[in-house]
């Protein structure tokens, strides 16, 4: 195997490094320039030394090396001022490019592939991940180029001053790089995918734990109690501890040597100094170029030390862009009306069988209920039309054409999602609204507010409709949350609607507003709703009653009672829920 095919990551790092090769370029080019200028200040010491020790005394000659180490100074931080802006000008452009191919290929892929991830986890690869590689393009380029110029332009000088000296002050490199070799061996891959798999665990279940705070707070629980935090924290402690103690006594072995040129040096060069075979402006040169031209290794050992984080988190960012995105047709068609049938459709997560041979007709421009007990396959069903994945055998049809051969695009033009939960983006309500159709106007966005019932309460905040939602304290109700996001379906007029519990989270006097809004919502659509609480859908024009994965019965309201099932029994039970009272007379 070469080491190409090792290091994958390397090659990745320069791949990406070469899409602004000339700012690099000149990058690496001024940090080499800026070293040699700083290397000329020793040479003066030197110089100097050589003047003072050597009766009688330049002072011209000794003023004029001074304004020279002065001048290359100056110099070698200007070269490398100007170096480290075009790295990072490189790094911030890079960067961007990353994270807007990342943003733009998760828009590209089917929706279900973000609900097998968490949260945490997929904002970790764009933040952490990403920033990492501007440690290497914008840091570790410059800074190895330096490390490299530095150690070399310094051993062929000690060499042409004395040969014997420059061999003694070589003796602790082999030293050294048996040591770093080591620290590597104990941090191979393995060991770096196993820290960022406790990472991303324990990222994940943090963002699920602060999701969770009012649920744990109502309940008075502490974080102990959240056992999956608990044990995540501790695994990635236990981890980092067992990794530390693994790799600490070679890197601090490794540091030692970095260190050890003055402990041959000294020795040797003042043998030499006694036998008068070396004078003492060259024992200074030694004690002071022999010791900091390691510094430079040090420079290239940070490198490649955080070199596997980058590169393990390169593997991730890649396994993001190379994730398959939904296939698109090679004949793309599009209906000329909007019914939806279910024809067969089969579908699982991984092994595990969720709807088994569904079948079932929504007619255009009608309302059709999908209900069931808990965890029958509704919500999976009304989330396979708009392709948020696709089925494992059968196929769903919008107005007789297969949703595989719409074109993505149109799809998510075509069908409208209302979910059950609720999302609003930090920005103003009105582009929150906004999001259901990029163009529109400010008059239609006030238009769909007033249609979903929402245009009253928008206007009684601080700022209307630039109101900025989590901003200044200004927070929405579930209801009121809700009724935006039907404003943004209505903005949408898509002629197929999904609705899957949409009024999950609001109280009765919300419920009663977005059920105005509904109506005005559904007006001539195709519409696709999921519901627990029976009487909202009983007008629905078609009742789809789906069990373990399968349509058990499929008619109107009345039909379904007379036919005793298990939609008769639901609905039994559900107007029992609403005749209950708590006992001595109070209203359940």
């Amino acid at each position: 195997m070469t080491e190409t095919a090792k290091n994958p990551g390397l090659l990745r790092l320069i791949e990406l490094a070469g899409q602004k090769k000339g700012k690099l370029t000149a990058s690496a080019l001024l940090a080499a320039i800026g070293t040699l200028f700083g290397f000329v200040p020793f040479i003066v010491i030197y110089l100097v030394a050589t003047a003072l020790l050597s009766p009688p005394i330049d002072e011209a000659y000794v003023w004029d090396l001074a304004r020279i180490a002065l001048g290359a100074t100056i110099g070698r931080f200007v070269l490398m001022y100007f170096s480290t802006v075009l790295s990072h000008m490189a790094a911030f452009e890079i960067l961007f490019g990353i994270k807007r191919s990342i943003m733009e290929k998760i828009g590209r892929l089917p929706l279900g592939y973000l609900n097998t991830r968490t949260s945490g986890g997929v904002k970790k690869i764009i933040n952490e991940d990403v920033d990492r590689i501007e440690l290497f393009i914008a840091h570790h380029i410059p800074d190895v180029v330096s490390g490299v110029v530095l150690p070399v332009v310094t051993l062929i000088f000690l060499f042409t001053v004395d040969w014997r000296l420059a061999l003694v002050s070589l003796v602790p490199v082999p030293l050294a790089f048996i040591a770093i070799s080591y620290a590597y061996q104990e941090s191979e891959s393995k060991s770096m995918k196993g820290y960022f798999s406790a990472l991303d665990d324990m990222n994940g279940i943090i963002v699920e734990y602060v999701r969770g705070m009012p649920v744990i707070k109502v309940f008075g629980q502490t974080v102990d109690s959240f056992s999956r935090l608990k044990a995540s924290v501790y695994k990635y402690r236990d981890y980092v501890n067992r990794w530390t103690r693994e790799c600490v006594p070679p890197y601090s072995a490794f540091a030692v040597c970095v260190n050890l040129p003055i402990l041959f040096i000294l020795p040797a060069g003042l043998w030499f100094y006694i036998t008068g075979t070396l004078q003492m402006p060259v024992l200074i040169l030694f004690l002071i170029l022999g010791v900091g031209y390691m510094g430079g290794v040090m420079k290239m050992m940070m490198f490649g030390g955080l070199w596997r984080q980058i590169g393990e988190g390169l593997s991730r960012i890649d396994a993001i862009l190379n994730e398959p995105e939904l296939p698109a047709p090679e004949n793309p068609k599009i209906p000329d009306e909007y019914s939806v049938e279910f024809r067969d459709v089969t579908f699982s997560y991984g092994s595990e069988p969720v709807l088994s041979g569904v079948h079932f007709v929504a007619p255009a421009g009608s309302v059709t209920a999908l209900v069931g007990p808990s965890g029958a396959g509704k919500s999976t069903a009304a989330q396979l039309i708009p392709r948020f994945r696709d089925v494992d055998s059968g196929s769903i049809t919008i107005g007789g054409v297969d949703i595989r051969d719409i074109p993505p695009e149109r799809l998510m033009e075509m069908v409208a999602f209302v979910f059950q939960d609720l999302f609003m983006f930090h920005d103003t309500i009105e582009e929150n609204i906004r999001m259901g159709n990029k163009e529109a106007s400010k008059e239609d966005v006030a238009a769909a507010a007033r249609a979903a019932q929402a245009d009253g309460f928008i206007r009684e905040l601080p700022d209307g409709y630039d109101t900025v939602i989590g901003s200044g304290g200004t927070y929405l109700s579930g209801g009121e949350q809700q009724r935006i996001i039907l404003a943004r379906a209505i903005l949408k007029d898509a002629p197929v609607i999904v609705l899957d519990e949409a009024t999950a989270f609001a109280d009765p006097e919300n419920e009663s507003r977005i059920q105005e809004a509904f109506g005005y919502l559904m007006r001539g659509k195709t519409v696709i709703v999921i519901a627990h609480r029976l009487s909202t859908i009983a007008d629905a024009g078609r009742i789809v009653v789906i069990d373990g994965g399968r349509v058990e019965e499929c008619g109107r309201h009345g039909e379904l009672i007379k036919k005793g099932g298990l939609y008769a029994r639901m609905w039994a039970a559900h107007i029992g829920a609403r005749t209950w009272r708590l006992p001595g007379g109070g209203a359940a």
